[in-house]
């Protein structure tokens, strides 16, 4: 009988074949099937040809995912839980002991977390549920500024900083230190100034001004969409240029980065309105000497005392989009002077754009 099912089999053949094939395709796909699900009656040998050559050696592939998973541990004599690995960390699940643990330590691929876990109790901050998209916002954040910069900072890439692995401390301290090692960044809430002061480190600058402040808060907020600062807008209406924002095209209901251009734009026209009176907090409407990071006390620029850390964000999207990306970032890497970078003297730019911004935003 299987004799004589074969020899049928072979003619059905034959005479496809001298047909043109055209049912080829088919009988193909049919046998393909057949013999992948042919495996699942041996997988032990499936697994083993899959994750080990002859030699059952692990392939880098396989050593790269195991290295990749996460393990999450509890030290609870210190009172520390730990995470390590690189793996997707979002599907972290964390055990109750975490409302008793003070440390939260993460151990990445190219970045490391040590957070203070009152920090977050006093924001009101639920643990369980919210640290998972807090760590990955964290690694995915850092990774955005690196690539975002590399792709379109041109020669301003800092390519020798951005190389450096980074570690996060979310503590009651605020700042950044730049070694040969790594980058050392510490603030003291959920994240807000995450990708603010990792701009600030990449531009290291000796003597920080309005541009540097301008550009991290442009920079990382303005394309990134992991910055924790979308979580600002709820108190965004009771603010004087919140019906500009809405004007300008923003939605209170689905706020993105792209919207923090007009957010900063709509601040700059109530500046020019009220002045630097400190009608705001201290980044809306105060000048940017006011600020803790400024350092550049001897030999100020203009900008220093004209604008704020918000109104500065919306001065580069303008020269950003008059000049170009690159020449920016050559300005606030401290690799050309303003003249150099965009042709013009700085009082000329800084008229120009404000002129734009009264007739873009009218008052109501």
């Amino acid at each position: 009988m299987k004799r004589s099912n074969l020899i049928v089999l072979f003619f059905v053949l034959v005479a496809l074949l001298l047909s043109g094939c055209a049912g080829c395709a088919e009988v193909l796909a049919q046998t393909e099937g057949t013999l992948a699900a042919e495996p699942e009656a041996m997988p032990e040998l499936i697994e083993a040809e899959d994750t080990a050559p002859a030699e059952h050696e692990p392939t880098p592939e396989a050593a790269k995912a195991e290295a990749e998973e996460l393990t999450l541990s509890y030290d609870a004599r210190e009172q520390t839980f730990r995470v390590t690995g690189t793996r997707d960390y979002l599907s972290l699940s964390f055990p109750e002991e975490i409302l008793k643990a003070w440390v939260l330590e993460v151990e990445g691929e190219d970045f490391a977390m040590s957070v203070y876990l009152t920090v977050l109790r006093e924001e009101g901050m639920d643990l369980q549920t919210e640290l998972p998209g807090l760590i990955d916002r964290t690694a995915k954040g850092l990774r955005f500024v690196r690539e975002y910069l590399r792709e379109n900072a041109g020669a301003a890439y800092p390519s020798a900083l951005a190389e450096l692995p980074v570690v996060v401390k979310l503590d009651r301290q605020y700042g950044y230190r730049v070694n040969e090692e790594q980058i050392t960044l510490k603030y003291n809430e959920r994240g807000t100034h995450r990708e603010f002061v990792y701009l600030l480190a990449l531009m290291d600058s000796d003597a920080v001004g309005w541009e540097h402040l301008g550009y991290a808060w442009y920079v990382g907020t303005c394309f990134n969409p992991y910055t924790e600062v979308i979580d600002m807008w709820p108190v965004v209406p009771k603010l004087p240029y919140y019906a500009q924002c809405i004007a300008g095209g923003v939605d209170p209901e689905h706020v993105s980065p792209a919207d923090y251009r007009t957010f900063y734009d709509a601040c700059a026209r109530v500046c020019f309105e009220r002045g630097l009176t400190h009608w705001g907090s201290y980044c809306e409407s105060l000048p940017v000497t006011k600020e803790p990071d400024f350092s550049r006390f001897q030999n100020m620029e203009p900008g220093d005392t004209l604008l704020t850390a918000f109104t500065a964000a919306s001065f580069l999207s303008w020269l950003d989009e008059a000049y170009g990306f690159e020449q920016v970032s050559l300005f606030c890497f401290g690799q050309k002077h303003f003249e150099e970078a965009f042709g013009t003297d700085f009082e000329t730019a800084y008229e120009a754009w404000k002129a734009w911004i009264i007739d873009t935003y009218p008052q109501s």
